[in-house]
Parts: structure tokens; sequence; C-alpha cells
């Protein structure tokens, strides 16, 4: 009997985790794309841009979760006004800020794909101070940790990893998690019903 036990438990398991089109896809700061340039010193008193950055992307991408260190408010003596920009819009963005609690989430009906160019999901502008070095991380969105909905019909979630931070004028950054982590069968379905 208890062999039957463990054998329904594997097929259910089995059958809930699996991955979308996009297992492996990694997510970064780029201050340079598409030439994975994670680092930057700028000149004192310039602007510069970061952006947040997908690859490895099989089977493209619909919404993206995530949230960046809030640079302005955790060093000002570093660098002034963050703003944002969406490069992954299209009929439905579900945007804040992404450094504002609980994060961002950017959606589309429209499929962003690349066979071998990351992903452009937007970018921070900061205008640069010269007060210190300070580190712009990737965190996870409070709401949809790590959720990237790819573009199969129905969509479903993949976990991203983070590649790299991105390190301005030396910052120390923690290194990148690009290692497996778990998934979850999710639906495009179940992510519309979320925002209606």
């Amino acid at each position: 009997m208890s062999r039957l036990l463990v054998a329904a438990a594997l097929i259910v398991l089995t059958c809930t985790a699996h991955a979308g089109g996009n297992p492996d896809i990694r997510i970064y700061i780029d201050f340079g794309p598409p030439n994975y340039v994670h680092e930057i010193t700028p000149e004192l008193y310039t602007q510069f841009d970061a952006y947040v950055c997908l690859d490895q992307v099989g089977e493209g991408v619909r919404c993206a979760s995530f949230r960046l260190t809030d640079l302005v408010a955790d060093y000002p003596e570093v660098v002034a006004t963050g703003h944002w920009t969406i490069l992954m819009s299209g009929d439905l963005p579900i945007c804040y800020d992404p450094w504002m609690l609980p994060g961002t989430t950017l959606c589309s009906y429209e499929c962003y794909t690349s066979d071998e160019e990351p992903v452009l999901a937007g970018f921070a502008t900061y205008f640069y101070l010269g007060g210190g070095s300070c580190c712009l991380q990737v965190l996870d969105n409070l709401d949809y940790p790590r959720w990237i909905v790819d573009c199969s019909e129905p969509g479903e979630v993949d976990h991203y990893c983070v590649l790299a931070n991105g390190s301005i004028n030396g910052g120390e950054c923690p290194d990148g998690d690009c290692s497996p982590v778990p998934v979850h069968g999710e639906t495009w379905g179940t992510i519309k019903s979320l925002y209606r």
C-alpha cells in the first residue's frame, strides 16, 4: 500500500512541477546592452541608464515581475532623480516604479522574443552625484517573486535567476544566483484574471 501512495505522490509532483518554455531564463542589469556590462563608473554630474534585461528566452516573454533597489532613497549622496522607462509595453502594462513596493509587473498581449539579443524590459535613468558607490540589485517582486510568463497558449510561469546586478562606481554587489530554481505550473489565464 505504501508503494502505491509513493507512486501516486510522484505522479502528482511530476505533473504539477513542469516548467514553461523558458526554464533557464535570466534577468540582469546591463549598462550597455546587449554587451553584458554590469559595472559603470560615470563621470561626475552626468546621467546614465541601467537596463533590466532578460536572456535565454526560448518561448518569449509576456510578463515579467521584479523589483529594483531604491538607489535615490538608499544612496542619496551617490545618485539622484531615478526615472523608469518601460520598453516591454503593449496592451496590458501593469506597472509601478520598480523600486516601489511590491515591485513592478510588466505584462503585454504582445510576445517579446529574441533569438540572439536579450529582451529589454525597461531602464532606470539616474543622475550621478559622485558621493560614493552603490549596487543596483534585482530583487523579488513581493507579490509575484521571479515570475516570467512565456508566450505559449496558455502562458506558463517560469522563475528567473539573477545573472548579475549593477555596480556603480565600484559598489560591491552580491553574486548572481543562476542555479536551478523550483518551477510552478501557472497559466496566462490565471495571471490575466488577477488584473481584471
